[in-house]
């Protein structure tokens, strides 16, 4: 096998693993199970990283990121999007 197939490969093994862990978060995230995740929930799983979570402007900033069809809720293609393997990774 040549090293550039077994790169791709890799890579996409790295990209199926950080689907899988962003669902993973999302899914933990998403308390009442309802495929979307809220303000409130977002908030909740900050508040129980404690002092170590973020702030109420960057939770914000993050929704408005995320929400990419303006609904006010974060989809799991959404939130994949942003933080499993999607824009942010691009810049």
């Amino acid at each position: 096998m040549s090293p550039c197939s077994t790169r791709a490969r890799q890579g996409g093994t790295a990209m199926a693993t950080a689907r899988e862990a962003a669902e993973a978060e999302f899914n933990r995230f998403d308390t009442d199970g309802d495929g979307l995740l809220t303000a409130d929930e977002i908030r909740q799983a900050n508040q129980a990283l404690g002092g170590q979570g973020a702030s109420e402007s960057e939770i914000e900033a993050f929704i408005t990121s995320a929400d990419s069809d303006g609904d006010g809720t974060i989809k799991l293609e959404e939130f994949v999007a942003l933080v499993g393997g999607g824009r942010h990774e691009k810049a």
